[in-house]
């Protein structure tokens, strides 16, 4: 049922911001797209604004033709997740940088929660960052958060099912900042793990221990750093959950291969996990809200909050040397 709707939400974006927001109950939503600092957005004519650029249909103006495809649905008709590719065309500035000429895109994910109407309640969408960066410049960050990475694959984990949704949260956020293995032992025995854009399965899904190991491994071993996972919150559906967490990391050199000058890093992530019968992971998607981390080292990124009602777009257009 859903794929179907995401495909719908997907298509309103091409048509206009109104009937974007059909789609959404007015008489009470949540929206965020923390890439863009789009956080608890709540009233309908932020979200008509919001959505006005995606449904351009100028390809002269720079705000660019929007193409979004849907890359799988997991859930049911009252929460889920939807995958997606973004590929847009004939635009001239995003994020702040010139990206006039230059083919970019990423891939993100939406979790949306329904009402009994099937109308969107809740939404929270993330998409990979640094892939756009690669795209464009001035930086190429990296898909490695910590760099290569020679850790064993994880044996000798054990695994208790969770309570609740937030004590899975903190028991995935521990292991995964300190104990590969007891991190191995959450995921099922046949797993799928996505934590960047894919551009080829072979190297990109994660699949088995030894590839967890390369991905990941570099987080607990601490070779480059001491990052620290807190849930903030969990959004649980049935045989699924959306959490929401906080890192920190200390004492790296680098992050995804950007010179960090010893600075104590902060940002927020998204990870969405399906479960098995026996509640260990059989889907991953993981999404970090790099943007933050990358203003803190230098990237001229820019997130404008053209939402709000009183920003004037022609003063920004104008310092951007539009």
């Amino acid at each position: 049922m859903h794929y179907n709707f995401g495909i719908e939400w997907l298509k309103a974006f091409r048509e206009s911001a109104e009937k974007v927001c059909a789609l959404y109950d007015r008489d009470g939503f949540v929206f965020e797209d923390v890439m863009l600092d789009q956080h608890n957005i709540t009233d309908y004519g932020d979200l008509l604004r919001n959505f006005a650029p995606y449904a351009n249909k100028d390809p002269e103006n720079g705000v660019g033709i929007h193409n979004f495809r849907i890359r799988s649905y997991t859930g049911d008709r009252r929460s889920g997740l939807l995958r997606w590719e973004w590929f847009p065309e004939h635009a001239g500035s995003f994020l702040g940088l010139d990206v006039a000429g230059k083919p970019f895109g990423t891939q993100g994910h939406t979790f949306h929660q329904y009402n009994e109407q099937g109308l969107i309640v809740r939404e929270s969408s993330w998409w990979d960052a640094a892939a756009v960066l690669r795209a464009v410049g001035p930086v190429s960050p990296t898909k490695s958060l910590t760099g290569k990475t020679s850790i064993a694959s994880p044996e000798g984990g054990t695994f208790t099912r969770a309570g609740s949704g937030m004590e899975h949260a903190q028991r995935w956020c521990d292991a995964l900042g300190n104990d590969l293995a007891a991190l191995r032992a959450m995921y099922s025995d046949w797993f799928t793990l996505e934590w960047t854009v894919v551009d080829d399965h072979e190297q990109d899904t994660v699949t088995d221990s030894d590839m967890l190991a390369n991905a990941l491994g570099g987080i607990s071993s601490k070779e480059n750093g001491t990052y620290t996972f807190t849930p903030r919150e969990v959004f649980e559906g049935n045989g699924h959950q959306l959490t929401h967490w906080t890192v920190t990391i200390e004492g790296a050199t680098t992050f995804r291969g950007l010179p960090t000058g010893g600075k104590t890093l902060t940002t927020i992530g998204s990870t969405f996990h399906e479960f098995d019968s026996e509640g260990r992971i059989l889907l991953e998607s993981t999404i970090w809200e790099d943007n933050t981390i990358f203003v803190e080292l230098g990237v001229p990124i820019l997130r404008p909050h053209y939402w709000e009602a009183d920003f004037d777009m022609e003063a920004f257009v104008a310092s951007l040397g539009g």
